[in-house]
């Protein structure tokens, strides 16, 4: 009887959701919305297109191939087919469609009506000026062409920077030898100190033969112009790469063409002038590579390679406001190709994930690389592999912009209500697609505090199907629930009141949707044979019930199955879900709102120095949000704690603790000293961070060798050295300490106030802090460990789809 009630319901449900079904040539690569209409991009070079948001599609292929004809007239070329399209950012309209020929297309009206360019030659990376609507920049290789070829006459291949002020009509060759190239400004804001025309670049001046991009050239200089190149200026000699930021330039400058070793340069953007400072770091970032992993928040990420130059193992560094000062916050970090596995959960300031590698074997890892290094610089490494460290990652969360990074809280109980028994275990998540194609961690900025992410709970993240499961957080990450057993793709609507998912590990017909954050999901099946769902997306602005998933499916005709793209357009709207009410009185009884405040690890209600009050749909008010919802109800700066500060320059965490690298500090006056000069006391403020009083940890001030007072000083720093020695070697009996005495109680020399800033916690915060400490797990049996060798191996060469978000510099 409840089987055949539950399937009523169903039904019920099923004829109240209208799902348009639309079969592709392939599967997408790339989707585009212009508000009601919407783009598509097959694998095969196929352009859709849908004016009514999704349900009708139409191929436009047909359209492109005789465009590009007429370019062509009677040449030889090859038409090519779409590979790409680029949205202008000053017009979402206005459309570029990049070819795999000379051929590329041009849209101002996001599909219309089509217009097709001879370049004559393949256009590759495209940069619109985010001003100047008309304004491209683009590249291109040249080729060894056929007359060439058939006169027997030299030819090289290299790369070019074009440029074109008609909106991609006409091009012109303004450098060659490019390693890379942006317009020098990133906004209004900045065009009102920097000229609109400025293009940096980096190129060999004096290129000769056929040009590589595939390693550092030292023969590569970074140059500026402010009229397309007709004039340059030489910005950073051997200055390879580059990222220009809204605030900072980056540039890596080449030191070794041999070891293929660079050194990091960064400079301010004010007035449209650069002054290049090399960045001051914990250790001598000579290294091989730097990838600049986040500047949202006037500070910088930053992850190094310390080790060979493929090495998996990377360290992030975080700056000072002035992005020229960089301290150690995080050991171990999973690197990527052009990045690292690490994420900014968006809405919230100051929180952040990173997957790491177990620190005792990463060290058996780095101990391997460089002795191998020391036989050679590229000697044969033997034992511990690069892919040998894939079985031993683990997920680490930061609620105070790296100053403490922590393990993910477990749930309690699983997605059935049973209890989840482990002594010992942590949450680790999945931060990328870049291993076995597991859905990666998701936020959005209008959804405050929901995370959404598929992951497993044990000693390291595992690639098992049968072991990973899906995830929710509804606070930032502090606290997790399981949702769902086995791994889906989601996407979320209606300010994070409206979750769909469908299963992305094995091929389905449904999808399960929840408008009370995962407590209840409806099944729904939209498809009447099972198909691979790569992705389900949601209009722009998140706010809506339309969806659409889209993937692949195998359909049979004539007793012959092929393979099509599928686009099922998926709305919920004739639902009617109820509207919610209460906004006027949120936290009241009847209110379907609540009053939510972020916590950090330290203080409660306290995040980043302030405590911000939200007003969010409750999780279990089953209704629908508005289209426009106030979400900030009040901001209020917080008592300074420990996790308002961070490690100062000269100083690493250990223990929870900032303590002087090698036991010591510099304690010399400068070269230029009037009066008096300062030591840190190991900490810094956080950029941003806005708390008053509480925690203080002011610098010492002593007097220069020509004060007067120089001699009573030096005693003073003699008794400190002393000091931070003996408290180096003693840690455990200090952190005792500390933990018994009241903050009253404590000395207050200028020795004693120098070693207890670089020491203290007080007694409250600490028994917080150990609520959420490391834990080691002892799972993972043999069984466990042979099945992921043997996926790792597998899916070595599985390659991760960049979403642009991080750069290589």
């Amino acid at each position: 009887m409840i089987l055949v009630l539950l399937l009523m319901i169903m039904q019920t449900f099923a004829s109240n959701i209208d799902v348009q079904i639309s079969y592709i040539d392939a599967s997408l690569i790339n989707i585009h919305w212009c508000s009601d209409t919407v783009l598509a991009l097959t694998s095969k070079g196929s352009v859709y297109r849908s004016d009514d948001r999704g349900r009708q599609w139409t191929k436009m292929s047909e359209i492109f191939h005789r465009k590009a004809l007429i370019q062509l007239e009677d040449s030889d070329d090859r038409v090519g087919i779409v590979n790409n399209l680029v949205a202008s950012p000053v017009d979402k309209q206005l459309i570029l469609f990049t070819g795999t020929g000379q051929i590329a297309w041009i849209s101002l009206d996001c599909g219309k009506t089509i217009t097709a360019v001879k370049a004559g030659k393949q256009l590759r990376e495209y940069q619109f000026h985010p001003i100047e609507k008309d304004w491209i920049l683009a590249s291109a290789w040249k080729q060894c062409g056929s007359d060439e070829l058939l006169a027997g006459t030299p030819c090289v291949s290299y790369k070019e920077l074009l440029l074109s002020q008609d909106t991609g009509i006409t091009w012109h060759s303004i450098a060659t030898y490019v390693n890379q190239f942006t317009w020098g400004v990133k906004n209004k804001d900045m065009a009102k100190y920097t000229p609109k025309e400025r293009i940096l670049a980096s190129f060999d001046p004096q290129g000769r033969g056929h040009q590589s991009i595939s390693s550092w050239n030292m023969d590569a200089n970074l140059y500026y112009s402010d009229d397309f190149f007709q004039t340059r200026t030489l910005s950073v000699p051997a200055g390879s790469r580059f990222l220009l930021t809204e605030s900072f330039l980056f540039v890596a400058k080449v030191t070794s063409q041999y070891t293929q070793e660079v050194s990091l340069y960064v400079s301010g953007t004010e007035l449209g002038q650069y002054k290049y400072t090399i960045i001051d770091a914990d250790s001598k970032l000579l290294e091989h590579s730097y990838s600049i992993l986040d500047t949202s928040e006037n500070q910088v990420f930053m992850v190094v390679n310390h080790l060979k130059p493929s090495s998996p193992l990377g360290v992030i560094y975080i700056s000072d406001s002035t992005g020229t000062r960089y301290s150690r916050s995080l050991e171990n970090v999973a690197r990527l190709e052009n990045s690292a596995e690490f994420y900014r959960v968006q809405g919230l300031e100051g929180i952040y994930l990173a997957n790491v590698y177990a620190e005792d074997q990463a060290k058996i890892y780095s101990h391997q690389v460089l002795e191998a290094m020391e036989e050679g610089f590229y000697a044969q490494q033997n034992g511990f592999k690069d892919e040998d460290l894939k079985k031993y990652k683990q997920t680490r969360i930061t609620f105070d912009k790296g100053g403490q990074w922590v393990p993910l809280k477990p749930p309690t109980v699983d997605a059935d209500g049973k209890p989840i028994n482990c002594n010992k275990c942590s949450l680790h998540i999945h931060l990328s697609q870049a291993f076995y194609q597991f859905a990666p961690i998701y936020t959005q900025t209008n959804s405050i505090g929901i995370i959404v992410a598929t992951g497993s709970i044990g000693k390291y993240l595992s690639y098992r199907q049968d072991q990973v499961n899906t995830y929710l957080s509804r606070d930032g990450g502090l606290t997790w629930i399981e949702i769902k057993k086995g791994s889906y793709i989601y996407e979320m609507s209606n300010h994070g009141g409206l979750i769909v998912m469908s299963k992305d590990q094995e091929t389905t017909n449904q999808i399960v949707f929840s408008w009370n954050g995962g407590m209840e999901w409806t099944p729904f099946n939209f498809l009447d044979q099972k198909a691979e769902i790569q992705n389900i997306i949601t209009e722009p602005q998140n706010k809506g019930t339309r969806f659409i998933a889209y993937g692949s499916i195998q359909l049979e005709s004539n007793g012959i199955k092929t393979e099509q793209g599928l686009l099922a357009t998926i709305d919920l709207d004739e639902l009617h879900q109820r509207n919610c009410i209460g906004q006027d009185k949120p936290g009241e009884v009847g209110s379907d709102y609540e009053l939510w405040t972020p916590s950090g690890l330290v203080n409660p209600e306290c995040l980043f120095g302030k405590k911000v009050t939200y007003m969010r749909k409750r999780r279990e008010a089953a209704c629908y949000n508005p289209d426009t919802l106030e979400k900030i109800i009040s901001v209020t700066p917080c008592q300074c704690s420990q996790e308002d500060y961070e490690c100062d320059l000269g100083f690493v965490m250990n223990n929870q603790l900032c303590v002087p690298i090698d036991g010591t500090i510099n304690v010399d006056p400068p070269a230029e000293c009037n009066d008096y000069y300062t030591v840190s006391s190991g900490y810094r403020k956080i950029a941003g961070d806005i708390c008053e009083g509480g925690v203080e940890h002011p610098s010492m001030r002593f007097s220069c060798p020509n004060n007067k007072g120089w001699i009573f000083d030096w005693l003073v720093i003699g008794g400190i050295l002393f000091g931070l020695f003996w408290v180096y070697n003693n840690q455990d009996k200090v952190k005792e300490y500390f933990t018994r005495t009241e903050m009253s109680q404590l000395p207050q020399s200028k020795s004693d106030k120098l070693i207890q800033q670089l020491q203290q916690k007080q007694p409250k915060q600490q028994q917080q802090q150990q609520q959420y400490q490391p834990i080691n797990l002892e799972q993972n049996d043999s069984q466990d460990q042979k099945f992921d060798e043997e996926l790792i191996e597998k899916d070595e060469n599985i390659q991760m789809d960049d979403d642009g978000s991080h750069e290589l510099i």
